[in-house]
């Protein structure tokens, strides 16, 4: 594993479900590809700028099982959520939008909007439940328009049967969107096996890539039938025409872009991409997968409040503890970086954890439980 690649915190790092790592390369590439051709004042700052989102594209690609031309960068998961929603084809029959009551709260947030449009939602019960495709059978009736779900919920660590609710919304003309907010970097994605219509994630977390960075995958006939709200001059089919008249939307996910981005966020995000590439991300599951197993193995069985079953869960755990406040303080104290979920303490392990970590984690946990 590549834990020499990243700039390495005091202590020891169980947050990447959080905030990943550093990779130490990231400020050579935001020099290389933001800093520098600015400062150079030579008037080609944009062909480096742009090429840098490419590079973002280009490396993202194959850790979500995409083509780089079907992503569109993003500022953040929530407005990619809020631009497909308003791009919608109308269809007058179905007026119900499907999200369960495990989501991060963004997307219920957004997903509430559609109010406004006339549309209902329903919300699915939360919990292990989930894991299995029958679970949400709700999200294939005739009237449902749209259904929201997460790879990997942030909370539960239930991971959701993509490739079976994808196929079986297909089946019923159901949109679907993958929020791999919690998966990507850490989990296998395949985006083009799956057969989704579309997808949103981050580089903040297991990508390594810093916030800002967040992106839109969205299947070439798919984007076709969608006409986004939230457009802006590269959202054009011809950016550069310059016809404050004659607007036109770009071919597949372009036409999602919207205005003029920013650049340094997709640099940095690139250089942590391209990290994780160097390990893949088969290595980089195993690893991770291999370090959580070693701790619930440490741990009694009752401990685990997240879904801990391999196979169904994602990147990370959360734990119970008898005093959860004192716990969580005596951590900190022992440079074990962690946060809290469920009333419990959440870990993740990633490339840059080692099963030292994880023994020296189970020992710390042992006296709290």
């Amino acid at each position: 594993m590549r834990a020499d690649a990243f700039h390495r915190p005091a202590g020891r790092y169980f947050l990447s479900h959080s905030v990943g790592l550093r990779p130490l390369r990231t400020d050579a590439a935001v020099e290389a590809a933001f800093a520098g051709p600015w400062r150079r004042g030579d008037g080609r700052a944009w062909d480096a700028w742009l090429a840098a989102i490419d590079r973002f594209r280009a490396a993202l690609a194959p850790l979500i099982g995409a083509r780089a031309d079907d992503i569109c960068p993003q500022t953040n998961v929530s407005s990619a959520l809020s631009k497909i929603l308003f791009a919608l084809p109308e269809r007058a029959r179905r007026r119900k939008i499907v999200l369960t009551e495990d989501d991060f709260p963004t997307v219920g947030f957004v997903l509430a909007q559609a109010r406004r449009l006339g549309y209902e939602l329903v919300f699915l019960p939360g919990g292990p439940r989930l894991a299995d495709v029958d679970a949400w059978a709700p999200a294939f009736h005739d009237d449902v328009q749209l259904v929201v779900v997460m790879h990997v919920f942030s909370n539960s660590a239930v991971r959701a049967p993509v490739a079976e609710i994808a196929a079986r919304a297909r089946r019923r003309g159901v949109f679907c969107v993958f929020d791999i907010a919690q998966s990507a970097g850490a989990i296998p994605v395949d985006l083009a096996a799956w057969g989704a219509d579309f997808a949103v994630g981050t580089s903040v977390k297991y990508l390594c890539g810093g916030p800002g960075a967040a992106f839109l995958w969205t299947e070439k006939e798919t984007a076709a039938r969608c006409t986004p709200l939230d457009v802006g001059w590269f959202s054009h089919a011809e950016p550069f025409a310059f016809d404050i008249r004659n607007f036109r939307y770009a071919e597949g996910a372009r036409r999602f872009w919207g205005g003029t981005p920013s650049i340094a966020p997709f640099a940095a995000a690139a250089a942590g991409a391209e990290t994780l590439a160097e390990t893949g991300i088969e290595a980089a599951f195993a690893h991770n997968q291999a370090l959580l197993d070693r701790l619930l193995a440490a741990l009694p069985e009752e401990a685990a409040l997240s879904h801990a079953r391999a196979g169904e869960r994602g990147g990370h755990v959360v734990i119970g503890a008898r005093d959860v406040e004192a716990a969580s303080t005596a951590l900190d104290a022992a440079g074990f970086a962690h946060d809290r979920r469920m009333g419990g303490l959440r870990f993740s392990a990633h490339l840059y954890n080692t099963a030292d970590d994880v023994d020296a984690l189970a020992d710390a946990l042992r006296p709290h439980l």
